[in-house]
């Protein structure tokens, strides 16, 4: 206590320490604000066209999907997209008796607007189909 009979803080001034831990208390809930607001607006969606093309390569099928920003006034069938990937459905055929096709569906990893997300079969077979996913 000092001559006046206030409470003294480990600073040795009244209110100092709880300034301080009231301070830090609020940190954490700031930061974590600012980390939640950030992605939100790095990721804005922009309009883009998207198309995928598939072929072979040495009996593996593989897809392409590219997506292009559009530039200009608002195009009305145009998707708003930020990442895209590709996918590709592999067939084989199992069993000798009766013979049946197993489906397997790859993807490939998310890319921005306009960069390419290639995808490939891991094994020799059928290409039962490929497409394009867009977030």
């Amino acid at each position: 206590m000092n001559i006046r009979g206030t409470r003294l803080s480990a600073a040795g001034q009244p209110g100092r320490l709880r300034r301080r831990i009231a301070t830090a208390a609020a940190l954490p809930l700031v930061a974590v604000g600012l980390m939640t607001a950030v992605p939100g607006q790095a990721f804005a969606a922009t309009q883009a066209k998207c198309e995928v093309s598939g072929h072979l390569s040495w009996g593996r099928g593989v897809a392409t999907s590219t997506c292009t920003a559009i530039q200009g006034p608002r195009v009305a069938g145009a998707k708003q997209v930020n990442e895209h990937r590709a996918k590709i459905m592999c067939a084989v055929v199992r069993g000798r008796g009766t013979p049946h096709d197993i489906v397997y569906t790859y993807w490939g990893p998310w890319e921005p607007v306009g960069k390419q997300s290639t995808v490939e079969c891991s094994f020799s077979s059928s290409t039962a189909g490929f497409d394009y996913e867009t977030r």
